[in-house]
């Protein structure tokens, strides 16, 4: 499902005219759409590791604490790292991926290895101890990333065209837009958005494969 098919499945329902185009055009009540469709893609994709945001970086490392911007090493649009999943696969040793508490405490001891410590902090990736330069790890993370661009490889978390992709489940994101709808028009919505709650719920419970 893209942009435009969304909104025009949801002014169908709403007996709304249906638009033709989104991006581009001056009917308010279109724009007015497309900024609560962006605004629910966010806000949802947020809601947890959807299984459609997960992405794998491969990054080799650097003789230093500092491995680099988050931005370079997942440049998919980066949230958060999905614990459990980093590995050094040259060493076959699986990373930590500490909290500040821990990482203070590894920092205040002499630590050599061989087991590695990672912390994302100012948007970069640090580590401890120092590996040695040119080992090649791996993780999976959550991206922020919900729409696919139509030329198939760049994934954004804005709309820019209208045949821009949905990954995220297309019913849960029609019935987040017709709350906030309702919500923007000053409508009562409680209804509608108690039902989201608990598709949510059941669908993030249900998404990809759960242990």
């Amino acid at each position: 499902m893209t942009v435009l098919s969304v909104i025009r499945q949801f002014c169908a329902r709403t007996n709304i005219s249906v638009p033709t185009s989104v991006h581009g055009t001056t009917d308010v009540q279109v724009l007015q759409l497309k900024g609560l469709l962006d605004e629910e893609g966010m806000d949802l994709a947020k809601r947890g590791g959807w299984e459609a945001l997960i992405v794998e970086a491969v990054h080799v490392t650097l003789a230093a604490e500092d491995q680099g911007r988050m931005t370079d090493i997942a440049p998919n649009g980066f949230r958060n790292i999905i614990l459990d999943s980093f590995w050094d696969r040259t060493m076959r040793l699986e990373v930590g991926v500490v909290s500040g508490r821990e990482w203070q405490r590894v920092k205040g001891f002499s630590t050599t290895g061989p087991r590695f410590r990672v912390r994302v902090r100012g948007g970069r990736l640090i580590v401890n101890p120092i590996p040695p330069a040119g080992n090649t790890w791996a993780f999976e993370y959550v991206s922020k990333n919900w729409l696919l661009d139509p030329n198939g490889t760049l994934y954004k978390e804005a709309s820019t065209h209208d045949n821009d992709e949905l990954l995220l489940p297309e019913a849960l994101v029609l019935m987040g837009l017709r709350w906030r709808w309702k919500r923007e028009k000053g409508f009562d919505y409680a209804e509608d958005f108690a039902t989201y709650e608990r598709q949510v719920s059941q669908a993030l419970g249900a998404d990809g494969m759960k242990e």
